[in-house]
């Protein structure tokens, strides 16, 4: 059993001791505790837990980097006159990220990029050009909406190169290293799935319906390098209308169980199911009830490792913040709760101006099957005061996407032996150098669009 098969022991308790270290900011005592329990045996469960416990902690820190005096200068750097009083009424509202390490509270490395990102003010007090180009996404996003209702359908050919290349810091010459590149899928709304090129030969192609499908590499460099592929695809998308009144009164029962350790049907996330959708029966209605309360009520926040967050969804719904792929996991709990089948879809949003990582959700309705839901554009939507396209984006999808990733925590094949970076997806790829995977912090990765255009 390697470690991600272990994954789904992270829903197992920690012994007391061990979890008040953590909570204080203790790290190091913990991470003593770990070992001692560990060396006197314990539960495969817990000792399960343990060993990946520990690996968390020892990363952790690198994800807090800034003590209040770095994180202050920080922002001061492109707003000189950010006060100390705004810094900590944010920080009170949960919009600054924080853990104690060692006693000293530590900031998270992405807390700028999160207000940049929510906060328009603040982003154009940083950096005027990033309320400009918010503004043309914005636009871009309602004239691609625009044109799908209009024409029912619209169509895109993407080129896209994709690559991987370790730190040369992490780097073992002779070593032997398996990388996974993800590339496309033959999963709506990508078709004609061509990969090009490669920058090494391929030890494995997984098939074009693989739940998590990728290229990989195996190889023994002498000089650091990168890997890379190159890939081409159309993206369709059809315009999604589904009338309640036209709903089956016998719906699918696939797609709804709890996936451990993060799709949990915990107390706080029935309660909350319950409460929003209420009195509503028909399941589209009770969809769209959790895509509204998701898209006006979550705040969009940029997210720690998910190897790093406890019961992902539950933690998107208690602080109320959370990625795209933390919002995502929400409504896919909830709808499950609910009785209606929801599954993962993630891998690029790649547009003619920007290309990364994005993920979204996918819920089944009979008759009409399959359904799309992305809640952080919706919510995106929603801060903009642009009621259409947040709508829109309950039931469709722009053609901007790449799906390369179809199910929550899919194994990744060939088996990668040493722990993955992502645990649970793959937007990025992965590496592992003599069988030890090396976590995000230790391999850059790059996306580039070489060509897309629209099919007539």
């Amino acid at each position: 059993m390697t470690l991600n098969d272990k994954i789904k022991y992270l829903s197992t308790p920690l012994p007391e001791d061990i979890q008040s270290c953590i909570q204080s900011g203790f790290f190091d005592q913990a991470i003593s505790l770990i070992d001692s329990r560990l060396a006197s045996g314990c539960p495969e469960a817990l000792q399960g837990r343990l060993e990946l416990e520990k690996i968390r902690l020892i990363h952790l820190p690198e994800d807090f980097p800034y003590s209040y005096p770095q994180a202050l200068a920080l922002i001061r750097d492109t707003i000189p006159s950010f006060t100390e009083e705004e810094f900590r009424t944010l920080e009170m509202a949960g919009r600054i990220d924080f853990i104690f390490v060692n006693g000293e509270k530590r900031y998270f490395r992405r807390f700028f990029e999160t207000l940049t990102a929510a906060h328009p003010d603040i982003a154009a007090r940083s950096n005027p050009a990033l309320a400009a180009e918010s503004a043309r996404t914005a636009e871009f996003r309602r004239e691609t909406i625009r044109q799908i209702k209009q024409k029912g359908i619209l169509q895109y050919h993407i080129h896209i190169q994709a690559g991987l290349e370790v730190k040369d810091g992490y780097f073992r010459p002779g070593r032997e290293m398996v990388v996974h590149l993800p590339v496309p899928k033959e999963e709506y709304p990508s078709s004609n799935v061509r990969i090009l090129r490669t920058s090494h030969i391929p030890s494995s192609l997984e098939p074009v319906h693989a739940p998590a499908r990728t290229v990989s590499f195996r190889e023994k460099l002498m000089e650091n390098e990168g890997f890379w592929v190159e890939y081409e695809y159309d993206s369709t998308i059809r315009y999604q209308q589904p009338d309640p009144a036209l709903v089956s009164s016998e719906q699918p029962d696939f797609e709804i169980q709890e996936l451990l350790p993060h799709i949990q049907f915990t107390p706080f996330l029935r309660s909350l199911a319950a409460d929003i959708i209420g009195e509503e029966t028909n399941p589209l209605e009770k969809a769209r009830r959790l895509y509204d309360y998701i898209t006006t009520t979550i705040k969009y926040s940029y997210m720690k490792e998910y190897f790093m967050l406890q019961c992902i969804p539950e933690y998107c719904a208690v602080n109320r913040k959370g990625d795209c792929g933390v919002q995502a996991l929400l409504f896919i709990t909830l709808c499950r709760i609910a009785g209606i089948p929801a599954r993962w879809q993630s891998g690029l949003s790649a547009t003619p101006d920007s290309i990364g990582p994005h993920d979204w959700a996918q819920f089944y309705i009979a008759p009409f099957g399959w359904l799309h839901a992305d809640l952080s554009f919706g919510g995106s939507a929603f801060r903009a005061g642009d009621e259409e396209r947040r709508r829109f984006y309950f039931c469709n999808l722009d053609p901007f996407r790449m799906v390369a990733n179809t199910e929550f925590q899919a194994p990744l094949s060939p088996v990668k032996q040493g722990l993955r970076a992502d645990p649970y997806d793959n937007q990025v790829g992965e590496c592992e150098i003599d069988g030890i995977g090396l976590y995000g912090t230790q391999f850059d990765y790059y996306h580039k669009m070489i060509d897309i255009h629209p099919i007539p």
